[in-house]
């Protein structure tokens, strides 16, 4: 599974063309224990009550262009039924840089009404960033990602349930981590070719943001990078607007620097906020039932073994 398909050759011919540095998979594939936070007190009975339910908090991921501040953005709840936000509490958040031998504290916010803190980052060059958001109280918390682009950085952009993995319905084995989702045929090597060749992975999910946690491991469980990881941060958007969140996403990702190269899909929604969004028809892949809507390619079969065979041309990776 874990073959790598590229080739010397061709990986010669793109890096004669580079411009700028490729992104480091070694930095959004490494592990870090969480910082160590000074505990403390709860500012009341009602959230340290709340804290004795398993934590889904979660840290939303950026892409921002070099040399521009960019917010962060938490959310912190408990339990996986009711997702009781955790309101008005003190929570504290920290950044690591690709070449920091340990995190730098950037300072306390204060949960809304929502269980949302925001804090500034400062500006920074382009790299890959860590980002842990903490609750000092019961010493729970999470980690994201920060990827900060020069312009015209290379992506491949993945859709997850029904394109990488077999089926929408698995998410849930991921969720409640029972399961971990059945990956479709190839989907592993599918991801990795393009890691290889230098593009920025961009995964873009209509999974809601409590899914967050559950996506993380399954990347994990599957020997890919946890980021750069897009989910929805709201149900209505997971399941009423599914193209225009995606859509939006897209275009958000273009204007911070990312130029989305070639995405992959199953959906009509995913094929649909492909072609809004710009991605030429013969760059915007779909797999499964709906393979080929809105104009988008077809990928025949349930697997990505034959695609990748037949793969061979490619937007190059301007990138050293």
């Amino acid at each position: 599974m874990r073959h790598s398909i590229l080739t010397a050759a061709l990986f010669a011919s793109f890096s004669s063309l580079a411009t700028h540095t490729c992104p480091s998979i070694t930095a959004l594939e490494t592990h870090y224990a969480a910082p160590n936070m000074v505990k403390r007190s709860f500012s009341s009975s009602f959230n340290k009550y709340l804290s004795w339910l398993p934590s889904y908090h979660m840290v939303h991921d950026q892409v921002t262009a070099a040399g521009a501040s960019t917010q962060i953005t938490a959310k912190f709840d408990y339990g996986s039924i009711t997702h009781k936000d955790l309101e008005f509490e003190s929570v504290e958040f920290y950044y690591r840089a690709e070449s920091d031998t340990n995190w730098q504290y950037l300072g306390e916010q204060t949960t809304n009404g929502d269980g949302k803190a925001f804090i500034t980052l400062p500006e920074l060059s382009a790299g890959q960033y860590r980002i842990y958001a903490g609750v000092p109280a019961d010493g729970t918390g999470a980690q994201g990602y920060v990827t900060v682009v020069e312009p015209g950085t290379q992506a491949v952009l993945f859709d997850i349930d029904g394109t990488l993995t077999e089926s929408d319905a698995e998410q849930i084995g991921d969720y409640t981590g029972i399961d971990h989702a059945d990956p479709k045929d190839g989907a592993y090597d599918l991801v990795r070719h393009y890691l290889d060749l230098g593009y920025q992975p961009v995964f873009l999910t209509a999974r809601v943001y409590w899914y967050a946690k559950g996506t993380r491991g399954w990347l994990n469980w599957m020997g890919l990078p946890q980021g750069f990881l897009r989910t929805s941060l709201s149900n209505e958007t997971s399941l009423f607007k599914t193209a225009e969140y995606k859509t939006a996403e897209i275009n958000r990702l273009k204007a911070q620097g990312i130029d989305v190269v070639r995405a992959y899909g199953n959906a009509k929604t995913d094929a649909e906020a492909f072609i809004k969004a710009g991605i030429p028809a013969s760059e915007a892949f779909t797999i499964g039932s709906d393979a080929g809507h809105y104009g988008t390619t077809a990928i025949t079969g349930n697997s990505y073994q034959v695609h990748l065979g037949e793969l061979t041309t490619y937007p190059h990776a301007d990138c050293l």
